[in-house]
């Protein structure tokens, strides 16, 4: 921390201190700055924006700023508010163990310190270079908050900020939030068979309570916690306990949810393939990896002969099946990285793509397009689909187009049309073809 120099508090005088994101700002840090200062005059201002506008227009003695990481520019906002607050007020940022990456560069701002909430000690006085207003608030906070219940599980709600993460990041930053508000040496989260820890291995437990409560339908699994750093539990540490495990168990299953929510929002019904949202994202992912390590990318658009005839003959739910077949097929018959996506109609686009080492000049990388497509039509030839092939609706052809980056297109869009180009000219050509753009007069998987 920072050496700060101490000011002898003054009663006649009321200094007044500025928080600054409290919009960001985890429940219970205004009321516990407030109850740490309690006699200094304590605003608020919900983003930075306002709190620069508040500074610079009402006297401050110091500045709390909340670093919420996914605000742009934090060292340009910070740089604001020391400039608006004047030289001599004191900057402090904290933020919670996660942030503390963001406020470190935040500091560049000009801010003298950054603390991590919650603050234990007197630390939220040393960093505002002021005396401890009295001694018992000040031995109050040097336990663990959990111990006084004055910031009791408040700082967990920071995990539904991070829903979209990983389930083991997830899992991860709720240890490492465990571990600060319990003061434990050790934390280790058990979760229908995933383990995350943090601190020194928990290896004979000495606190701990299971997550599922007796919901057989929510997650299974337990938090175990070492021996605290300082001192012994106490039964209201247990109760805390139990009220994180309780919240820890919301946040896995609303994480849960959401991430199959965000996959219903990429998949294709009648398929269950990607669909084309997917694809557009995941193609101009593996395009840029690929312009970064020179490994070809190939393309192909390929669909149905005589969908329409199909639907018309044989009704809707005969050419759903027709669409589900062939998806599945293709799935089936392609390697585990490549990508199989509904494209649209009785239109599919798959992407061939291996990382393995980079491309030499004049190569060609459609060996593996080639095997899948024999594959596929080899399968397509031999399989019968209720309703369809066994009422005299034949076997089921296709008729594609293929396009390799960087030869054929540096951009996903180039791709896709040149695909589409060949795919256009292996209709042309009579179906049941599939051409590589710029052929005109054979099929490359016959």
């Amino acid at each position: 921390m920072i050496t700060t120099n101490h000011v002898n508090y003054d009663p006649h005088t009321q200094d007044r201190l500025l928080i600054v994101g409290a919009k960001w700002a985890p429940t219970g840090l205004v009321e516990h700055v407030r109850r740490r200062l309690s006699h200094w005059s304590v605003s608020i201002a919900d983003t930075y924006l306002k709190g620069i506008d508040e500074a610079a227009h009402q006297s401050v003695q110091a500045v709390l700023i909340y670093v919420e990481p996914s605000q742009a520019q934090l060292s340009t906002a910070v740089s604001g508010l020391r400039d608006a607050a004047g030289c001599d007020a004191k900057v402090v940022l904290c933020c919670r163990v996660p942030a503390e990456p963001a406020a470190r560069e935040a500091m560049a701002g000009g801010a003298d310190d950054y603390l991590i909430f919650p603050f234990f000690g007197t630390e939220l006085e040393q960093a505002l270079g002021i005396e401890s207003e009295n001694q018992e608030t000040a031995d109050e906070t040097t336990a663990p908050a959990t111990t006084s219940m004055v910031e009791p599980l408040t700082h967990l709600a920071d995990l539904f900020a991070n829903l979209s993460d990983s389930p083991k990041k997830l899992l991860n930053q709720a240890a490492g939030l465990v571990k600060e508000a319990m003061g434990a040496a050790g934390v280790m989260i058990v979760v229908d068979g995933a383990m995350a820890t943090a601190g020194e291995a928990v290896t004979q437990p000495v606190l701990s309570v299971p997550l599922n409560d007796g919901d057989e339908h929510g997650p299974k699994g337990q938090i175990a916690l070492s021996p605290r750093s300082n001192g012994a539990y106490t039964p209201e540490d247990m109760d805390a306990l139990t009220q994180y495990a309780r919240i820890i168990r919301q946040v896995i299953a609303t994480a849960s949810q959401q991430r199959h929510w965000q996959k219903l929002a990429v998949t294709d019904q009648c398929s269950g393939l990607p669909n084309r949202r997917y694809l557009y994202e995941r193609l101009d992912t593996i395009l840029q990896e690929a312009n970064e390590k020179r490994f070809p990318v190939t393309v192909l658009l390929f669909d149905v002969d005589d969908f329409k005839g199909y639907n018309d003959k044989f009704g809707h739910d005969a050419g759903d099946a027709v669409i589900k077949v062939v998806g599945e097929l293709f799935r089936k018959n392609s390697r585990d990285q490549d990508i199989v996506t509904r494209y649209g109609g009785d239109e599919f686009a798959v992407v061939f793509w291996d990382a393995e080492g980079s491309r030499e000049a004049g190569s060609s990388q459609l060996q593996h397009a080639h095997a899948v497509l024999d594959r596929f039509k080899e399968s397509l030839r031999n399989v019968d689909i209720p309703n369809v092939t066994k009422k005299g609706g034949g076997k089921i052809t296709i008729s594609g187009g293929l396009a390799t980056y960087p030869w054929d297109g540096n951009t996903r869009d180039e791709l896709l049309k040149k695909a589409d180009n060949a795919l256009l000219a292996a209709k042309r050509a009579g179906k049941n073809r599939v051409f590589v753009i710029g052929q005109s007069d054979s099929d490359v998987s016959a």
